[in-house]
Formats: structure tokens, C-alpha cells, sequence
């Protein structure tokens, strides 16, 4: 059963994010406002995933020196964080993390194998 929109939510947007929100609601045939709350409920979901990723990952900590079986868990709980984070935080993390003297992974690093 759908559910029934009965809250409206007004916020400003600048002319530039609007535009682009409002040729990719194009795209998909439907209107702003559906693209936005799509947009939103994805998020949300994406939210969920990441929170459920991070408790399974918790409870099935492996000792440190078996971390194999886990590495897919991993990976795929880091592209989700990478999926939601915005440039301008990821930038902030690399910053701090650098700071820390912790090498920044990078698309171009090379992966051991």
C-alpha cells in the first residue's frame, strides 16, 4: 500500500543544485520533488546497510590474524561509507589522517596481493 504524503518539507536550494536535480528528475520521467524524496529514501537505505555491515562486522571479529574471511565484508562496507560521504568530509578524513601520520589510500595505490 503507498503511502500517504501528508508532511510537506520546504527548503531552499541554490539555482545551480536545483538545475541538476531538476534535469536528472527528467531523465527518470518523474518530478522534483519525487526525485528528492527517492533521493532521501536511498539514503536512508544506504544508512541501514552501512549500520547493519558495521554490526555484522562487529560481532564476527576475527582475531587479527586471520582477516581473510572478512575482507569482502570490508571492501564492501568501505565503498558504501565512500558512496555516502561527501567530497568535502572525505577530504577533511584524509587531512586528519595525514596529521596522524597515517598513510591516505588513493585510486591510483597499489594493492598488494
Amino acid at each position: 500500500m503507498r503511502s500517504l504524503l501528508e508532511r510537506p518539507v520546504s527548503f531552499r536550494l541554490s539555482a545551480e543544485a536545483y538545475e541538476r536535480y531538476e534535469v536528472e528528475a527528467a531523465r527518470a520521467g518523474i518530478s522534483v520533488s519525487k526525485y528528492l524524496r527517492d533521493r532521501l529514501d536511498a539514503d536512508d537505505f544506504l544508512s541501514d546497510q552501512v549500520a547493519q555491515l558495521r554490526l555484522i562486522l562487529l560481532d564476527n571479529a576475527a582475531p587479527a590474524h586471520s582477516g581473510g574471511d572478512l575482507f569482502p565484508l570490508l571492501l564492501e562496507l568501505l565503498l558504501l561509507a565512500r558512496r555516502q560521504t561527501p567530497p568535502g568530509e572525505l577530504r577533511a578524513i584524509r587531512a586528519e589522517l595525514e596529521r596522524q601520520g597515517i598513510a591516505t589510500w588513493t585510486p591510483n595505490s597499489q594493492v598488494e596481493g
